[in-house]
């Protein structure tokens, strides 16, 4: 559940322009933009560097005592960077990588704890990167992704039409969705990625106190009815087949799948896709190509 903790970050990087809203003075290279950048804190081997592009920030932590979280390296290069932060604008381009996140706890009352437990912890890294074309409206997401190198990864890219405007302020991942969908790119290289971290979140809505199983085999059923229901038309049989494995193997569906996504007719808007109304007809009858290579 540490990942999930790691959301805010990942928001707050992507709406870099949003600092010089709070904090004074504006920041004007990559040292004032950490230190006046509340979520992250030094290290004894921090070093920042300003680049022609952005900046490159090492070994800085993220939250604190048990949930600590170290990062080996920030790399965020971004079209005008400290122009975008001075005007409370948005980078017309923006590429964040985030690796060697890990957990690293601090404990005072003992330290061989805290080292035993970084030193078993996975690393695993976050890519998130956009480009946005204000004026015709056209904005790509063109990477929001998490790597393993023993658990696999998890990639999403979205392609989006008429996004005018973002808000000044986001707070929550739905702040983000603008615009109509063009196309959705779901990618997951699963060899224990969705087991450890996105199986436990959907399993977490579950009675605490009940066997779990009959409840997943019920909810198992109930969806593999509701893929089988889908005319060919709109999602082939061979589509359909996979799409079963998937549901079937929970919550362990390793193998490599990728889902696409692209709106049939009238356009769908991406705030259909995250807040459910009657657009969402729209995403529901839409074909799909999924690949599992197991």
């Amino acid at each position: 559940m540490r990942l999930l903790a790691l959301a805010p970050l990942a928001l707050a990087l992507l709406a870099t322009p949003v600092w010089a809203q709070t904090e004074e003075p504006v920041p004007t290279d990559c040292t004032s933009l950490l230190d006046g950048f509340g979520m992250l804190e030094r290290g004894k081997q921090t070093t920042v560097e300003d680049t022609a592009t952005g900046c490159i920030i090492t070994n800085v932590y993220f939250g604190a005592s048990y949930s600590r979280m170290a990062i080996g390296q920030i790399t965020l290069d971004a079209d005008d960077l400290f122009g975008a932060i001075a005007g409370h604008t948005r980078p017309a381009e923006l590429k964040l990588s985030v690796t060697d996140i890990r957990v690293s706890p601090d404990i005072d009352s003992s330290p061989l704890n805290a080292y035993i437990i970084e030193m078993q912890a996975a690393s695993f890294d976050l890519n998130p990167a956009y480009r946005w074309d204000e004026a015709n409206g056209d904005f790509t997401l063109e990477d929001f992704s998490m790597r393993m190198p023993t658990f696999g990864s998890a990639a999403f890219r979205a392609e989006l039409s008429d996004v005018r405007d973002m808000p000044a302020e986001l707070e929550e991942p739905t702040d983000f969705a603008r615009g109509n969908i063009e196309k959705l790119t779901l990618t997951l290289d699963n060899r224990g990625l969705f087991t450890a971290f996105f199986a436990p979140v959907l399993l977490g809505t579950l009675p605490y106190d009940e066997d779990p199983r009959p409840h997943i085999a019920a909810t198992q059923k109930t969806i593999i009815a509701l893929i089988e229901a889908q005319p060919e038309a709109q999602i082939s049989a061979s589509s359909k087949t996979v799409l079963t494995r998937f549901v079937t193997d929970f919550p362990k569906p390793d193998g490599l799948y990728q889902f696409e996504i692209t709106p049939v007719g009238a356009p769908v808007s991406l705030e259909s896709s995250v807040a459910p109304n009657d657009d969402m007809v729209g995403l529901i009858r839409t074909p799909r190509q999924i690949r599992p290579q197991r």
